[in-house]
């Protein structure tokens, strides 16, 4: 199994305006802009490491080698990096090698739990496909709904806010040591502490209350 990125996203949960309201910075310094920028990156990648979720809209490709077969609904595929805004396309390598499209009504796509999944729709079986890498290849987009077009202020309007408030935290505190985390372009892990606990309610797995 693998994950491709086919589309990255088009902004972050903290805008560089809101990283200078927080670090109490005036707003129009610019000597620090792509410090903050390189933290803001950083944070968001780690928040989603830690939590297994998709913050910002992006569009993903699931690539399997066959199909699962241990799912008590029947080869569910599972698709990582919740919340799921939609399947858009579910593709497979037919066993003449040709790459054909799977119809929609083909597959039911539940979104209810996360990770949302994939199963067969009623009487319907996986077609078979050829013993090759990346025979079934699912593009889906993930992350919070930002509507069409994509909207920055609403995108971070959608966003829990407990990973607003640790985005915060670290952000004073990356920034106020910098120094001592950054070298040339690469950020440093800060060690888990009671800030990360802000994430365990969304993190994929956990239970909210």
């Amino acid at each position: 199994m693998s994950i491709e990125i086919l589309t990255q996203p088009a902004f972050e949960p903290v805008s560089l305006t809101q990283a200078r309201e927080w670090l109490r910075l005036e707003s129009d310094d610019t000597a620090n802009t792509a410090v903050l920028q390189l933290l803001i990156q950083a944070m968001r990648e780690d928040a989603e490491n830690l939590t297994h979720r998709a913050f910002i809209s992006r569009q993903l490709r699931l690539n399997l080698d066959g199909w699962p077969s241990d799912s008590l609904y029947g080869s569910s595929i599972e698709l990582p990096y919740p919340p799921l805004i939609s399947v858009d396309s579910f593709k497979y390598v037919d066993t003449d090698g040709v790459l054909q499209t799977l119809a929609a009504n083909q597959y039911d796509v539940h979104d209810e739990s996360e990770p949302a999944f994939i199963i067969p729709a009623h009487q319907v079986t996986w077609p078979t496909i050829r013993q090759t890498p990346n025979a079934i290849q699912i593009t889906f987009t993930t992350g919070y709904a930002v509507g069409s077009p994509p909207d920055e202020a609403a995108a971070q309007e959608n966003i829990p806010s407990t990973l607003k408030l640790w985005m915060q935290t670290k952000l004073a505190t990356m920034f106020e040591h910098r120094e001592q985390l950054i070298a040339g372009t690469i950020v440093a892990k800060v060690p888990r502490d009671f800030t990360d606990g802000l994430l365990d309610s969304i993190t994929v797995g956990t239970r909210l209350f």
